[in-house]
This record gives structure tokens, C-alpha cells and sequence, in this order.
């Protein structure tokens, strides 16, 4: 496949050579790259929004995730606080969260909202909850193969800017931030 890249103002456009891929036009490409800029955007928006509401309500922001359910968006609020997270305090967050939602318009199509503590089994989110459970048993699971594997159990030994290092089994692995799909203390 020939790729030629041509300059129209300050944007490429991007003309394949291929009969079965199609042409890109500039007018899609430009869409494409607003569209993604845009989710971009929205989703470090919409966490800070949600950091600055729960943080005024007296709880710890943990972290959100923000997945596609169906036709609708599901937001998992995680919040925490230093005595635990009852279920009375998940549906005060949760009320206040949707009010604020709902008041913005941030979404302009439906979204499920669930609100919760992060667990026993605590959920790793952010390069400081690796940081503070260093030297504690976890469970990884990777986006992609890492010497033939996706699932690894293992202690905390390191965590740096762009990696974590666990020891499985005294075999050590730099396992990089964005490729952990999901990961939690293995309690």
C-alpha cells in the first residue's frame, strides 16, 4: 500500500493507493482526528469533574472508568475513604454525580453510572496506588502477550514513570503502564 501525504493548511491529507481500502478525504480525516481528540478531551474532563465534586463531598477520588455498554456509556466511579465505603455512601455520590451530569449535558447520548469502593481486592489505576502497595502480592492482566502469557501474579517490587517491575516466582518483569488491562491485590 502507497501512502502520499499532501499539505492542505496546517492538517495532512492522507490519499491511499489501494482499490479495496478506499480514499481517505480530507474532510474524513479531519472528522476522525477531531472526533478522537475530542473523547480525548471529554474523558479528562468528565474525571475532573468527578474528582473535584467527589473530593468536595469528603471522599477520596479513585480513579473512573469509562467503557461502552451497548449503545450507552458506563461510567465506574470508584471512590474511597479512610473508615470504608458503605453502600449509603455510594448512592450519595451517586446522586449527586448524576445531578451534575445531567445539569452539564457532558453526554450526548445515554450513560450508566456505577459507583464503587475499590475493593478488598483493591483495583490499580494510577502510578501512586502501585506506589503505595510496593511490595504487596497483585494480579495483572495485560492488553497483549508478554513472553507468551497475559495474566501475571506477582509482588510489587519497583514502579517508575513508564513501568512497573513484579517479581513472579523470583523471575522479574517490566510490565509498561499502558499495557495493563486491568489490575488488583491479589488478597
Amino acid at each position: 500500500m502507497t501512502l502520499y501525504f499532501l499539505l492542505f493548511n496546517p492538517i495532512f491529507r492522507v490519499v491511499k493507493k489501494d482499490p479495496l481500502m478506499g480514499f481517505f478525504s480530507y474532510r474524513e480525516l479531519l472528522s476522525f482526528y477531531v472526533n478522537f481528540y475530542r473523547k480525548i478531551s471529554l474523558k479528562e474532563e468528565v474525571r475532573e469533574l468527578l474528582r473535584n465534586l467527589v473530593s468536595s463531598m469528603q471522599y477520596d477520588f479513585w480513579g473512573l472508568n469509562i467503557s461502552q455498554q451497548n449503545n450507552s456509556i458506563k461510567l465506574t466511579l470508584y471512590i474511597d475513604k479512610e473508615d470504608g465505603i458503605k453502600i449509603d455512601d455510594c448512592e450519595k455520590v451517586s446522586k449527586q454525580t448524576t445531578l451534575l451530569l445531567d445539569t452539564k449535558k457532558i453526554f450526548d447520548s445515554d450513560y450508566i453510572l456505577e459507583v464503587s469502593s475499590p475493593g478488598l481486592d483493591r483495583i490499580l489505576m494510577t502510578k501512586d496506588h502501585f506506589k503505595k502497595y510496593i511490595n504487596e502480592k497483585i494480579k495483572i492482566k495485560l492488553k497483549w502477550l508478554v513472553n507468551n502469557r497475559k495474566n501475571f501474579k506477582g509482588i510489587i517490587k519497583e514502579v517508575q514513570k513508564d513501568h512497573i517491575l513484579i517479581d513472579v516466582n523470583k523471575e522479574l518483569f517490566e510490565i509498561k503502564y499502558d499495557s495493563i488491562d486491568s489490575a488488583r491485590l491479589n488478597t
